[in-house]
């Protein structure tokens, strides 16, 4: 165990004793009166490359304020599921674009959910597709919660996939350095006409660099070539907090190459322009600032 494992054992503790104590209601205050303890925001760049001169110093400031706020709620949210909220908790959610994903299933070819890694999609998204009656599977990694750190992925990762767990059919971990078994299974539920969630993150054997606002976006071409070999449909989704205390699902129709191609690239240049609109009006919800490749930077697949 290493000094940072200690600071998450103790953050965690202490997110607890928030989370249990305090009503959901005051959850996003305590989040705002804690998030001064969050770790920095290191997209500052990123903001000024991409979002200049619509949005001022001062807006970048407050982008980068919100997006810490936001990470730790999700935290209090994840914790509050673990303790006396486990049952009792449901925030005010709006399915958007569910007839998309029951469309795709009922042509009996599976889904993939596309999910835009927002602030609070991990939890969110799941909850409103669980409550609409759909229990999803989910492709994901061990590093997948508080932390990457080898004793963290043993200890405090599992209390994480717990909660998203009561509301997901399965959870598909990617174990070794390939996704190879995992794709697998995924490809066995797809056959069986289940909904799989990937979610939209650069770690992957072969990405594509999509123009996005004033950089480019490494997106990866599995999930894209998946939903080709396999016809499952390719179904974006978007999670947004509405400023009003909940939360809106987006699930937008399936993606598809432009008309006379059948690369890769076309498909993930559709999803990035649906996902700077996105960006533009929550650049605060959004968690691949970091992501972000400056014009120049030469392509690697």
């Amino acid at each position: 165990m290493t000094l940072h494992d200690l600071w998450d054992v103790g953050k965690i503790g202490v997110l607890a004793v928030i989370a249990w104590l305090l009503p959901p209601r005051y959850w996003r205050k305590a989040a705002i009166a804690t998030s001064i303890l969050g770790r920095n925001d290191l997209s500052g760049e990123a903001y000024r490359n991409n979002l200049a001169p619509a949005f001022s110093a001062a807006d970048s400031a407050a982008i980068s304020r919100r997006r810490r706020v936001n990470t730790r709620e999700l935290n209090i949210q994840i914790m509050g599921l673990v303790g006396p909220w486990r049952r009792s908790w449901r925030p005010q959610i709006r399915l958007i674009g569910g007839n998309h994903l029951q469309k795709s299933l009922d042509d009996s070819h599976g889904a993939i959910l596309w999910m835009t890694e927002n602030s609070f999609s991990t939890l969110i998204a799941k909850i409103a597709l669980y409550d609409a009656g759909y229990r999803a599977c989910q492709l994901a990694r061990p590093q997948h919660g508080f932390s990457v750190s080898r004793f963290g992925m043993r200890y405090l990762n599992p209390i994480w996939a717990g909660v998203e767990d009561r509301f997901i059919a399965e959870r598909i971990v990617i174990k070794e350095k390939t996704a190879a078994n995992a794709l697998t299974i995924v490809r066995a539920r797809l056959a069986a006409n289940q909904s799989v969630i990937f979610a939209v993150v650069p770690q992957a054997h072969r990405l594509a660099f999509t123009p996005f606002l004033r950089s480019r976006l490494p997106l990866p071409t599995g999930p894209i070539r998946l939903a080709r070999e396999t016809g499952a449909a390719l179904l974006p989704v978007f999670t947004a907090a509405n400023g009003s205390g909940g939360f809106e699902v987006s699930i937008h129709e399936p993606l598809y190459p432009a008309a006379g191609r059948t690369d890769d690239e076309s498909v993930a240049a559709a999803y990035a322009k649906q996902l700077e609109a996105f960006v533009l009006k929550y650049p605060d919800q959004w968690n691949g600032w970091h992501w972000l490749k400056n014009q120049a930077q030469p392509e690697q697949g």
